[in-house]
């Protein structure tokens, strides 16, 4: 195993997270990745399943899509935050409109990545979002 995937495991294994995406082969496919560096996972298929699973287990991350049913991602991430303010939220998204990138850091979403996610976009975000947790 190479060094850098070392250190990202030894980083990440300690943190909670819960991603939150209503595609099951998106979500399969993440869970795959998460399930390498995470210990602890949660998984949502929408953002009102995603808000009750936050407010039972308080994952430190949090990665969620935008579109979804019940409830969207950048509501859920607003109604997480209003919980904690401190919550570092990653919103994935196939949209790359401004609108969207605009209100997700208005109410303070941490990163922000693109659909399809690139494993090294992630990886490099999840190194960010666990040394913001550090501080």
């Amino acid at each position: 195993m190479n060094e850098e995937y070392i250190k990202d495991v030894e980083l990440l294994k300690n943190l909670s997270i819960m991603h939150v995406e209503d595609d099951t082969s998106v979500r399969e496919s993440l869970m795959r990745f998460l399930k390498r560096r995470f210990e602890t996972i949660f998984t949502a298929k929408d953002g009102q399943e995603g808000l009750e699973m936050y407010k039972a287990n308080r994952p430190d991350i949090v990665i969620t899509d935008i579109q979804m049913p019940v409830m969207d991602g950048i509501e859920m991430a607003k109604k997480i935050l209003e919980i904690n303010p401190d919550a570092v939220i990653v919103i994935t998204t196939a949209f790359n409109e401004k609108p969207y990138i605009d209100k997700a850091s208005e109410i303070g979403i941490f990163e922000y990545l693109k659909k399809p996610v690139v494993k090294e976009d992630l990886t490099l975000t999840l190194r960010k979002c666990a040394e913001r947790l550090k501080k």
